[in-house]
């Protein structure tokens, strides 16, 4: 029971991708899909290290998202698939601030076949920031600049909003 337990949780938490579109059957991340980060940076060395920690099962170690091998599946009991955080996902269509939330506090939401787990407890602020950044490098220039516009217009529209603004709420 136990292994079955297991097996079906290791299911669960190796899917993810954000188009409908049916996905290669590579299962293999090419070395150039990881980004490269500074060894000396201490803070992206890090924030790569807690992605592949926390994330990566999910969202791919390259950023492609749902494995190719769950998304049919997905798909075909009508709910959503796990974003890929790569250029080809939407992650860089949301402002900071949601993207942290999401990450700290989770998803779960009826139409996620993959719920996705809280980090708040495990992860810092700061290491919830970093994580945000060490994503950033898999965007175009073009995404980035287009993802920095909506936190700042995010910031300027919700001037009160702060990392423990949902820790706050009763």
């Amino acid at each position: 029971m136990r292994l079955l337990f297991l097996s079906i949780l290791v299911i669960v938490l190796s899917a993810c991708s954000a188009t409908v579109e049916m996905p290669t059957a590579t299962t293999a991340i090419p070395q150039e899909a990881v980004p490269t980060v500074d060894s000396s940076d201490e803070r992206l060395s890090t924030a790569q290290f807690n992605y592949q920690r926390n994330c990566a099962h999910c969202h791919g170690y390259g950023g492609e998202g749902q494995h190719p091998d769950t998304v049919e599946r997905t798909i075909n009991l009508g709910y959503h698939l796990v974003p890929a955080h790569d250029a080809t996902g939407h992650t860089w269509q949301h402002p900071d601030q949601l993207i942290f939330e999401t990450i700290k506090y989770g998803v779960q939401a009826p139409t996620n076949f993959y719920a996705m787990t809280a980090f708040g407890e495990g992860l810092s602020d700061e290491e919830i920031f970093a994580i945000i950044d060490y994503m950033r490098l898999w965007w175009t220039d073009e995404q980035i600049a287009w993802q920095a516009q909506l936190t700042e217009q995010f910031t300027e529209n919700n001037p009160n909003w702060t990392p423990n603004r949902l820790d706050e709420m009763p």
